[in-house]
């Protein structure tokens, strides 16, 4: 391959970017050039490789092929790279129009139909105005107010808490007891040396 056969192909590809209504189809048509381009040149690359076999040294000419192969190939992936790129931005422009549309048809009725908006929501305030009037007596009647104990209902409050603490007292005596029990019946643990 040559190299102006690449300025060509390069000037190609580079030139379907920057027309977008052709673009899916000059982007299938750029794929399949790429394509195209790499088979011929895994073609002549293997008959090159083949004729190296036939000279006195081998290594140096499989190197040169390899080289140019390589060469090749990144210029090739890097058509592949900006294509994609190009793909990508066209999908992404496309995207952005669907969503400006459907936000234009969902802004439509409500810029058609103003008064509709508003009456609702007087219809809306209205209801909720004759509801607070016509509410059930259920609903209007003030909660029963706490009554205060009398004394003797304090005092037997007392009690009880009283009664609660002691037995709580007596629970917490009762297991340190069982704890300093427990503590001497065992053997101490040796001691390290």
């Amino acid at each position: 391959m040559t190299g102006s056969r690449v300025g060509v192909t390069l000037l190609v590809c580079w030139g379907w970017l920057f027309v977008p209504a052709l673009a899916q189809d000059a982007s299938q048509v750029q794929q399949q050039s790429i394509t195209a381009e790499r088979s011929r040149a895994e073609a002549d690359f293997a008959r090159q490789e083949q004729a190296c076999y036939d000279r006195f040294v081998v290594q140096s000419c499989l190197d040169q092929v390899a080289a140019k192969r390589r060469v090749l190939e990144r210029e090739l992936k890097r058509q592949e790279a900006s294509l994609n790129a190009a793909q990508r931005q066209q999908r992404a422009q496309e995207q952005l129009q669907r969503s400006a549309e459907k936000a234009r048809e969902r802004e439509a009725p409500v810029a058609e139909q103003p008064d509709a908006t508003a009456e609702r929501l007087l219809a809306q305030h209205e209801k909720q105005e004759a509801h607070r009037q016509v509410s059930p007596p259920s609903m209007t009647a003030s909660k029963p107010t706490a009554v205060a104990p009398s004394l003797a209902e304090q005092a037997a409050l007392r009690d009880a808490y009283a009664a609660k603490q002691r037995a709580a007292q007596e629970r917490r005596a009762a297991r340190d007891k069982r704890l300093r029990d427990s503590k001497e019946a065992r053997p101490a643990l040796p001691q390290p040396q």
